[in-house]
């Protein structure tokens, strides 16, 4: 996926991300991805911790998921 910025997008995802820190209980994160469809899209993403703890929940999730 490329990045490619989109104002709407982003602003839509800062307003969603804004609701779900004020509701997550303490001692808990959370990261919301949304892209476009196709091929050459945009990814986006906001989250209530930092990138390496976001990229280190990205792997064990993905780990847990993918096929063997």
């Amino acid at each position: 996926m490329f990045e490619v910025r989109n104002k709407e997008a982003e602003d839509k995802l800062n307003e969603i991300g804004q609701k779900l820190r004020s509701t997550m209980p303490k001692g808990f994160g959370f990261v919301l991805l949304i892209a476009s469809f196709g091929e050459g899209g945009s990814m986006f993403y906001t989250a209530n911790c930092n990138r390496e703890d976001v990229c280190n929940m990205m792997r064990e999730f993905i780990g847990k998921h993918e096929p063997n």
